[in-house]
């Protein structure tokens, strides 16, 4: 396609042109080189433009993006549109199946996007895409073998000794972070980074749930989160924690992938550590101090309520450019932020980079496994730690299930394995002399035992230690999930 004939088609093209996206409140041009599908969610389509086909292909094409648009997330369409580019070099029948017997591990992802883009809940017939889906949909593909990567030494679970010296150099970070009593952007900058990681071990949750987290949803524990004045807004969890003898938050999270912004709220909320709830009130701290003492320059100054409110409705890791608008009164602001806003709130890919950046650049976390690659800390492979982990012990698949938030059926991967895997799972903690322990000595004789025992305030047993090496001097300011690390309930 040169220009004269794309120009030429926008002129000619009688058709609909004018899309609405999956997330509400957007639309874009179906001819349109650039679709705005959310915010800061763009979709490119220059390539498309240098493909050698005819009008009709080109605006066939467009149109099958279009349609599966208004039904996927930005994220996913970004996804089938990358397989797309490779795929519409092979338009012809013939031609895409010579090339189709020459893939090896791609061939799921091809079909997967093919299907979404012309068989998918779409409902358009594409001429160019369906009779390739059609050659090919039939096909015998091996099925993914889940445990293989849950189990994978370099994207699975990590084993306690990765997962033990992960939790060491973020506490010794944390600390660092932590020192000086000046808030400037760079050093809250480096604190931000801190609590992403903390918020992500402590609560085990995607970084698109992440991103979508307000100060608003951070409660002191007895407080109870309220549904939001609109209609159709369950924001209220039906379980929240409602008691706690000492100083604690309880966090609300939105379910990540619905494709909507802050629209479902997770059934339970999540109560935070003590110490990682005093982190997180001397990192709010210093973000109001950075943020109105950006604003006091720009000569906008606020009062302590109208302070508040401005806190509750920005996101708890907040895009740089928050502190760089130059906002030039009290309505502009809250106009620009609300209960429903993505103002200033990062990408989910950029949280998931930023978590990952310390550990590959100056944390020194080794592997028992991987000597000569820096390890990282990573959502993927913490969520199959704790998975892993929690089955090893002992949980019910619907307890496992609510540590990460997934459906009761996406544990199976994590249950149904070969003995194979079980014995990679038991070499892995077969070195701790506490587990050893465990062949020789009864429980009833462990837990009289104070190096294992572990009571609440009120002197009941809650638990025991699996490395009290690791727990016994340790000052982090924050934790693990509740139930899983350092402790294992009884």
């Amino acid at each position: 396609m040169n220009k004269a004939q794309i120009t030429r088609l926008k002129r000619t093209y009688s058709g609909q042109r004018t899309f609405l996206a999956r997330q509400n409140g957007y639309t874009f041009d179906v001819l349109a080189d650039e679709w705005v599908l959310g915010y800061k969610k763009i979709l490119n389509l220059v390539w498309m433009n240098e493909l050698e086909v005819g009008a009709d292909t080109f605006l066939d094409l467009r149109l099958a993006i279009a349609h599966a648009a208004t039904h996927y997330s930005s994220g996913t369409i970004n996804t089938y549109v990358g397989t797309l580019k490779t795929i519409a070099n092979y338009t012809d029948r013939h031609a895409f199946n010579a090339w189709w017997l020459t893939l090896d591990n791609h061939k799921t992802s091809v079909r997967s996007s093919l299907a979404a883009l012309c068989r998918g809940t779409n409902g358009y017939y594409s001429v160019t895409l369906t009779p390739l889906y059609d050659s090919i949909k039939a096909e015998s593909l091996v099925a993914f073998d889940r445990t293989k990567g849950i189990l994978d030494i370099k994207t699975g679970a990590y084993s306690e000794s990765e997962h033990d010296n992960i939790l060491e150099a973020l506490r010794i970070e944390t600390l660092q972070a932590l020192d000086g009593d000046t808030v400037t952007q760079q050093s809250f900058t480096r604190l931000r980074t801190v609590i992403a990681c903390q918020l992500m071990v402590a609560i085990v949750r995607r970084p698109i749930q992440l991103r979508k987290i307000k100060w608003c949803d951070v409660l002191p524990v007895g407080q109870e989160f309220q549904s939001h004045k609109e209609s159709n807004r369950h924001w209220k969890p039906i379980t929240q924690h409602l008691f706690s003898d000492i100083e604690q938050l309880h966090l609300r999270t939105f379910k990540g992938k619905d494709g909507e912004f802050r629209f479902n709220a997770e059934s339970r909320s999540h109560r935070l550590e003590p110490d990682f709830s005093l982190l997180l009130l001397r990192y709010y701290q210093a973000y109001q101090s950075l943020l109105t003492h950006q604003l006091h320059s720009n000569g906008i100054t606020l009062s302590t309520d109208e302070t508040i409110e401005m806190m509750r409705r920005l996101p708890l890791l907040p895009d740089l450019s928050l502190f760089k608008a130059r906002h030039q009164s009290k309505p502009e602001i809250f106009t620009a932020i609300s209960d429903t806003s993505e103002a200033y709130h990062m990408n989910a890919n950029y949280i998931g980079q930023i978590i990952a950046y310390p550990f590959k650049t100056k944390l020194n976390a080794q592997s028992d496994r991987l000597p000569n690659k820096p390890l990282t800390l990573s959502n993927n492979r913490w969520r199959h730690t704790q998975l892993t982990q929690a089955i090893w012990q002992g949980f019910s698949r619907a307890q496992a299930a609510s540590i990460t938030g997934v459906s009761v059926r996406a544990i199976d991967p994590y249950l149904d394995l070969k003995t194979k895997e079980r014995v990679k799972i038991d070499q892995a903690y077969a070195d701790n002399h506490i587990i050893k322990r465990f062949d020789t000595t009864s429980v009833k004789s462990l837990q009289k035992d104070k190096a294992f025992c572990v009571k609440s305030p009120f002197d009941e047993e809650i638990g025991y230690l699996l490395n009290p090496e690791s727990c016994s001097s340790c000052k982090a300011k924050g934790g693990g999930p509740n139930g899983l690390l350092p402790l294992r309930q009884l």
